[in-house]
């Protein structure tokens, strides 16, 4: 067997006291959760999105003086009525603020203040259940993407990928100069649409050239229509042949990355598609996929309502996520097997205590990979935090395209 190649990147965080809502609490990495609410507080996430720390500290007031009647009793941010009190509702009132606040404003600063607009609109839509509340705050979310993106050296566009019978939206950024030019398909997991891609694009490859395609996960924001039961990659697939077809992507230097879910249908593209390379972030690949519903009962209700809304059977009993979620294991679909060995580059970049992404199931993927770097952070929970990553991401990309 091919021996797995671990690189270890040890990183010490400050704990940070935040203050919201009369509450005092700590966190040490991108997600805190708290006792009494369904939704965690990723307030460090929020803000490097482009968040507001005071405007944040206000919603989160604002939402745990709710009122109403609540979808849990038990969780104060449940509130059903699309009212003052409602999570959509509240980070939906802070993003329109905002987005009025930018048009007064040029340049930089109306750009920073769209991007705050994003962050608010995507936490109120956040986990993406296509329920009516999270649809209007996703709908902002697209209109001030696109906004957004008009700001851009080429701006983004707003275009359609053809997915099975079906078809997906997705948001095309190139970046300055003469093409083609290498490009990344990015996507996320079951419970953040593509609208989060923004600053890996700004940030990060448009400074190197380097293009990118933002596409959902089947289920979930511009693809909720999809199912994960017609494969995690399909969209991905989609989001390749647009690109093959385009003119504007070297199609020899298409890459792939996904994140936690969308980490699983990178590690199903890097032995299905013909790309460049595959980042694969935090994915469950096997083990999680095998739990009984008992043990996914363990988990946070929003993570699991996210993945029940992308199979199809949100509000149901887990017993019948477990009979679709199974298929979802890379190793029952025969993919993720030793005898399988692929040439395409792959980088792994996870934590050392992922509950969902156990290394035992990341050393099986790798030892399938003939070339293949891992980054293991040596911290607890799912997923290292974007700032991290993102650099990762886009240094190791840059790399492989200049080969």
């Amino acid at each position: 067997m091919k021996k797995k190649k671990f690189t270890t990147l040890l990183l010490a965080f400050c704990l940070a006291s935040v203050s919201a809502y009369g509450q005092q609490y700590s966190f040490n990495s991108e997600e805190e959760t708290v006792s009494g609410w369904y939704h965690s507080h990723d307030i460090a996430t929020w803000v490097t999105k482009g968040a507001e720390r005071e405007v944040v500290d206000t919603v989160l007031t604002r939402v745990s003086n709710s009122i109403g009647g609540k979808r849990f009793p038990d969780l104060v941010d449940t509130q059903i009525e699309f009212a003052p009190g409602n999570w959509a509702y509240e980070w939906a009132q802070a993003g329109d603020v905002a987005r009025e606040e930018a048009q007064r404003l040029s340049g930089d600063d109306r750009l920073q203040k769209l991007r705050a607009a994003l962050a608010y609109y995507t936490t109120g839509s956040w986990p993406h259940l296509g329920r009516e509340d999270d649809r209007q705050a996703h709908e902002k979310a697209v209109a001030t993407y696109l906004e957004a993106g008009q700001m851009m050296a080429v701006p983004v566009r707003h275009v359609e990928l053809q997915v099975g019978s079906s078809t997906a939206m997705g948001y095309l950024h190139q970046p300055a100069g003469d093409g083609p030019f290498p490009f990344v398909i990015n996507t996320f997991g079951s419970d953040v649409t593509k609208e989060d891609s923004f600053d890996l694009f700004h940030r990060e490859l448009e400074p190197r050239g380097i293009g990118m395609l933002a596409v959902d996960m089947p289920g979930i924001g511009e693809a909720r229509h999809l199912s994960l039961r017609d494969g995690s990659d399909a969209v991905l697939e989609g989001a390749l042949a647009y690109l093959n077809q385009s003119g504007i992507a070297l199609n020899s230097k298409i890459y792939i990355v996904g994140g936690s879910f969308g980490g699983n249908a990178a590690a199903r593209a890097f032995y299905r598609l013909d790309v460049a390379g595959v980042v694969s972030m935090c994915a469950p690949l096997h083990s999680a996929f095998m739990l009984p519903p008992e043990a996914l009962d363990t988990l946070p209700k929003l993570t699991i309502d996210g993945v029940k809304a992308r199979f199809g059977v949100l509000g149901r009993p887990t017993e019948e996520l477990s009979s679709h979620i199974s298929q979802t294991s890379l190793v029952e679909q025969r993919f993720m097997v030793e005898t399988n060995q692929v040439a395409t580059p792959l980088l792994v970049i996870t934590t050392n205590r992922d509950p969902v992404a156990p290394l035992e199931d990341l050393a099986l993927l790798l030892s399938t990979a003939r070339n293949n770097e891992s980054v293991i952070l040596d911290l607890e929970g799912h997923c290292p935090p974007r700032w991290i990553r993102e650099p990762m991401i886009a240094r190791w990309i840059d790399d492989q395209a200049a080969r």
